[in-house]
């Protein structure tokens, strides 16, 4: 076991010791408190994912945020938000009908809304529509919606709207993620970029990062060794982009490759790195983990966890205590774990034995 952490170590070391539109929301007034120096990507509450756009009207993007509860109001007060519904606008239905290609929903507002489409040009109309339609049909897992106003058709006088409307075209994000590689002999890496960031500085910063671990790893890798890493984005919208890396290692003449994994987890807003110790009590987490509460862990590890954590970090206070280290700071130390960010949820990466598999994925509920 000793020789698996230690390799772990020195892989980390290798890899990690290295230097959608502008328009912005007001504070969210349904989304439940984040704790400090968070932003609202911690795991309390149900989370929803509000379609918005930019001035020009295109291209819809996607923002994620959470609430005690769904509702058509919530729905569209955050909408409102975004400035994508007037806040004068009001449900006066609502409605959820199963049908063979899946459920209808059927959405009534107040006059309000028809006004304010009156008053938009056609593309603003569309991402209004497309807003409105796509945050319903995603929060309920609808197939269709009818949307009404005061029981009657919607006639803006760019469009009638008689029928149900699907899912409009829409990105994640307005900004992108590009693959660059580097490579000599058996060393193949693969590495993101970002592009399109608004906050260029944030942009630079985070590239430069990334570029470095990679550059520091084909570098540093000895002679005759093999390695091969890999990238997969977890999350990618306007607020956050969770990127997880993945590694296998082999020094020379070893036929027993090592797994690493390393992320980036970046508020695009503030453009700060995201911690485990900012979304969750880590004090709590690690009680809930020695306990065996609160998670699952891939794999047929998901019995024996909670033996492992104790074997690996003795007690709860040595277990929050790293628990706080995970994921990069401001002094870009090397951290003790990480963690990432998929489908509203929060993966653990935690160091077990070789011979398990070196890593585990631990999904927090």
């Amino acid at each position: 076991m000793k020789k698996s952490i230690l390799l772990w170590g020195m892989m980390l070391l290798i890899l990690l010791t290295a230097a959608c539109g502008n328009r912005k929301s007001a504070q969210d007034p349904m989304a439940l408190p984040a704790k400090e120096d968070s932003e609202n990507t911690g795991s309390s509450g149900i989370p929803i994912r509000i379609y918005y756009s930019d001035e020009s009207g295109e291209p819809l993007c996607v923002s994620m945020t959470r609430t005690e509860e769904i509702t058509p109001e919530i729905l569209l007060l955050n909408l409102s938000f975004y400035q994508m519904v007037p806040d004068t606008a009001s449900v006066q239905g609502f409605e959820q009908r199963k049908q063979e290609d899946g459920l209808m929903l059927m959405l009534d507002l107040s006059e309000d809304f028809e006004t304010y489409l009156s008053g938009l040009d056609a593309a603003g109309e569309a991402a209004a529509m497309g807003s409105l339609v796509n945050t319903f049909l995603d929060a309920y897992q609808g197939s269709s919606i009818l949307i009404t106003v005061e029981g009657e058709t919607l006639n803006t006088g760019h469009g009638v709207y008689s029928e149900a409307l699907e899912l409009y075209p829409y990105e994640e994000a307005s900004y992108h993620v590009e693959e660059k590689k580097l490579s000599r002999n058996q060393i193949q890496i693969s590495y993101p970029q970002i592009a399109g960031l608004s906050d260029g500085e944030a942009e630079k910063k985070w590239n430069e990062t990334i570029r470095g671990h990679a550059e520091k790893a084909l570098s540093e890798a000895e002679e005759g060794s093999s390695m091969e890493v890999t990238y997969s984005v977890k999350t990618m919208n306007d607020q956050m982009l969770s990127i997880l890396i993945e590694g296998l290692y082999s020094q020379k003449d070893e036929t027993d490759p090592a797994r690493f994994c390393y992320t980036y987890n970046i508020d695009i807003i503030s453009g700060e790195s995201v911690r485990l110790a900012y979304c969750r009590d880590t004090d709590e987490l690690a009680k809930k983990l020695l306990e065996g509460n609160g998670y699952t862990a891939e794999g047929e590890l998901d019995w024996e966890l909670k033996e492992r954590l104790t074997i690996l970090y003795g007690d709860k206070e040595q277990l929050a205590d790293a628990l706080r280290s995970f994921d990069y700071g401001e002094n870009r130390e090397t951290p003790q774990g990480f963690s990432y960010h998929e489908d509203g949820q929060i993966h653990l990466c935690i160091k077990i034995p070789h011979a398990l598999g070196d890593y585990v994925d631990v999904i927090l509920e």
